[in-house]
């Protein structure tokens, strides 16, 4: 039990210093990056419907 937990700690931190500067908050991020994707999603569709 106790190596799942240090094992779920070090996949935590790493996350953090991948996804954030300074230790910033990781959810933030994420919604950082649905946003975007969400964004990109949204222009390939219109740019498809005027095209096609």
């Amino acid at each position: 039990m106790a190596n799942a937990r240090n094992v779920a700690r070090t996949i935590i931190l790493f996350t953090e210093n991948i996804l954030t500067e300074d230790h910033g908050d990781v959810a933030d991020v994420l919604r950082q990056l649905e946003a975007a994707g969400m964004k990109q999603a949204m222009e390939a569709h219109l740019a498809h419907r005027t095209t096609a």
